[in-house]
C-alpha cells in the first residue's frame, strides 16, 4: 500500500522521465548489441593481419583508416566516386522505371503476358556479368555501357517483383471496384498500384545491391574512372588497403541506398506492415 501511494504521489512528469530513460537505455543496448559483432570482427581481423595472415594479403584496419583518410584528404578519389554514384543513380531509376512499367503492363494483360513472359524468362536467365563486353562494344567504355548493364540487372527484379503484386490483386476488389463505375485510371491509381506497391518497394530495395554489382563489373572489365577502375588499379598493385578502402566506399553506398528505401518504404506503407526490413531493422 505505501509503493501505491508513493507512486501515486509522484508528478506525472517524473514518470515520463523514467519512462523516456528506459527507452534510451533500450535503445543503446540494441545499438551496442548491434555493434558488438562488427567490433569482435574488427579486433580479430586488426590482431590477425600480419599474425596469422601476411599483410600482404589482408590488411589491417587501422592501414585501411588511414588509406581512406588519404583518399579523401588527398581528393584522389572523388572523380571515382562522382563516375560511379552518376552510374548507380542512372543504371537504378531506368531499371526501376522500366520494370515498373513492363512489369505492370504485363500484369494487367494476360494475353501479352502468354506471348512475352517465355521471352522475358530467356533473357534473365542469361548471366548478366556475361553482357559487359557486349554492352562495351555497343556504348563504349564510357558511363554508357555501366548504366545499361545496372539497369538490366535491376530491371528484371523490379520486373518480377511488380508483376507478381499486379497478378495478386483481388479479382473480386476489381471487379466491385468497376461495378462502382471507376475507370481504368481510377482501378489503376486507387486499387492496382496500393495493392503492388510492397512487392514495388521489396523489388527496389533488392535492386539496390545489384546495380553496384552491374557498375562495379562494368568497371572492371573496361573503364577510365569509377570505383571499380580503383579497387583494380589497386589489386594490380598490391594495395590491400586500397582495395578494402573502395569496399567500405562501396559498402557506404549500399547502406546509405537501403536506409533511404527503408524510409520511402516505412513511409509510404505506413497503413501496412514492411514487407521487408533493412539489416538495421532486423
Amino acid at each position: 500500500m505505501n509503493d501505491l501511494a508513493t507512486t501515486a504521489d509522484q508528478p506525472s512528469g517524473a514518470g515520463t522521465s523514467a519512462t523516456r530513460r528506459r527507452s534510451l537505455a533500450g535503445k543503446a543496448g540494441r545499438a551496442l548489441a548491434r555493434l558488438l559483432p562488427g567490433l569482435a570482427i574488427l579486433a580479430f581481423w586488426q590482431f590477425a593481419s600480419g599474425r596469422l595472415i601476411k599483410e600482404i594479403y589482408v590488411s589491417k584496419p587501422t592501414a585501411v583508416a588511414v588509406r581512406l583518410y588519404e583518399l579523401f584528404a588527398s581528393g584522389e578519389i572523388y572523380p571515382h566516386l562522382w563516375t560511379t554514384g552518376e552510374e548507380l543513380v542512372l543504371g537504378y531509376v531506368i531499371g526501376v522505371a522500366g520494370g515498373i512499367l513492363g512489369g505492370y503492363a504485363l500484369g494487367r494483360s494476360p494475353r501479352l503476358a502468354n506471348i512475352f513472359e517465355p521471352y522475358v524468362m530467356a533473357f534473365y536467365g542469361i548471366p548478366k556479368i556475361a553482357l559487359a563486353p557486349l554492352f562495351i562494344i555497343w556504348f563504349g567504355i564510357g558511363i554508357g555501357s555501366k548504366v545499361a548493364l545496372a539497369s538490366i540487372m535491376v530491371f528484371f527484379l523490379v520486373f518480377y517483383n511488380v508483376y507478381t503484386g499486379v497478378r495478386s490483386v483481388d479479382r473480386e476488389l476489381v471487379n466491385l471496384t468497376l461495378v462502382m463505375g471507376a475507370n481504368q485510371r481510377q482501378l489503376t491509381y486507387h486499387v492496382y498500384f496500393p495493392a503492388a506497391a510492397p512487392y514495388v518497394l521489396l523489388g527496389m530495395r533488392m535492386a539496390v545491391p545489384y546495380s553496384v554489382i552491374g557498375v562495379i563489373v562494368g568497371e572492371f572489365t573496361s573503364s577510365v574512372q569509377g570505383l571499380g577502375l580503383f579497387i583494380h588499379e589497386a589489386s594490380s598493385t598490391y594495395d590491400p588497403a586500397g582495395v578494402f578502402a573502395g569496399i567500405v566506399i562501396l559498402l557506404a553506398f549500399v547502406v546509405a541506398a537501403n536506409f533511404l528505401a527503408g524510409r520511402l518504404e516505412r513511409r509510404l506503407l505506413r497503413w501496412k506492415t514492411p514487407t521487408a526490413f533493412a539489416p538495421s531493422d532486423i
